[in-house]
């Protein structure tokens, strides 16, 4: 029988744990000052941010964290990886290192995962943020690209991710991600590849691809009026992966928001032109 999973408002409360240890997302700070949260995307982890850690740790703290099942956090065969379940301990995370006067900056599905964390944080704790950085992010019901699609598919999904080449699959993905594929390293290639090769890795992948749209999506979006936090999104204008359309639709439902497109930058602007996405925050971060 297929199991249940919570919705949205009942993750509130939700102790994923059990009996077992509770789940503690894999993080490391850097600098002094009020606190950045860095939230990657799907398949990814905080070597992700590797460009924009030192440059932003230069006037804050800059704190980057692994979700649930993805580079050195852990990676349960519990079935619990929704993004309801990664943004519940998101906050979690938040509330227990006492991050205050705080910045979140999300990207492509941790994005969706900041709006999440924001929603619980306006609700919870208004104060505690301070603004939001949006990149490329999921944020209303879509067509899955088609990489997604298989992983998602049963007997497809573990059939390719179990036995194609990690590196083949790796660089498969990030010819998606990235607009000009000259520009992807072979370093990011192999780190992603290793990755994969960890305990629990593939199962959580797939996991978290079979979770990753909600069935009341619908619902969670309407709430979007309540992120008061001023928000800057950044969209690479050649994105593959999420449409600039919803980076617009999104834009148009934040009551306090600013949409900025980069041309012939895909769906990694942090990983594929660090250079053109970091003036647009810093510019963002000193206005407050």
């Amino acid at each position: 029988m297929k199991k249940n999973l919570p919705s949205w408002e009942s993750y509130n409360d939700v102790d994923s744990g059990g009996d077992e240890e509770p789940i503690k997302l894999a993080y490391q700070s850097v600098g002094e000052g009020d606190p950045i949260l860095l939230i990657h995307g799907f398949g990814a982890s905080s070597y992700s941010w590797r460009y924009l850690i030192e440059p932003l740790s230069q006037n804050r703290r800059v704190v980057t964290i692994d979700l649930k099942g993805f580079g050195e956090s852990p990676k349960p065969r519990d079935g619990l990886y929704s993004i309801y379940e990664q943004a519940r301990l998101v906050k979690d995370f938040i509330l227990t290192q006492d991050l205050q006067n705080l910045t979140i900056i999300g990207h492509s599905y941790g994005g969706g995962v900041a709006l999440l964390t924001s929603i619980q944080l306006s609700k919870l704790q208004p104060k505690r943020q301070k603004d939001l950085i949006l990149i490329d992010n999921a944020a209303y019901p879509q067509k899955l690209p088609g990489f997604m699609r298989i992983l998602a598919t049963p007997i497809l999904g573990p059939m390719v991710l179990y036995w194609a080449p990690n590196k083949i699959q790796v660089h498969s993905l990030l010819k998606k991600v990235y607009f000009k594929d000259y520009l992807i390293p072979e370093a990011a290639i192999d780190h992603y590849a290793k990755n994969m090769e960890q305990e629990n890795a593939k199962y959580a992948t797939l996991q978290i691809a079979r979770q990753l749209m909600p069935g009341d999506m619908e619902e969670v979006t309407k709430q979007y009026t309540e992120i008061k936090v001023p928000t800057l999104i950044i969209w690479g204008s050649q994105d593959e992966i999420i449409s600039p359309e919803i980076g617009e639709r999104l834009n148009a439902a934040l009551p306090n928001s600013h949409l900025m497109m980069l041309d012939e930058v895909g769906h990694a602007p942090q990983e594929e032109r660090p250079d053109l996405i970091l003036p647009h925050i810093k510019e963002f971060l000193q206005q407050r």
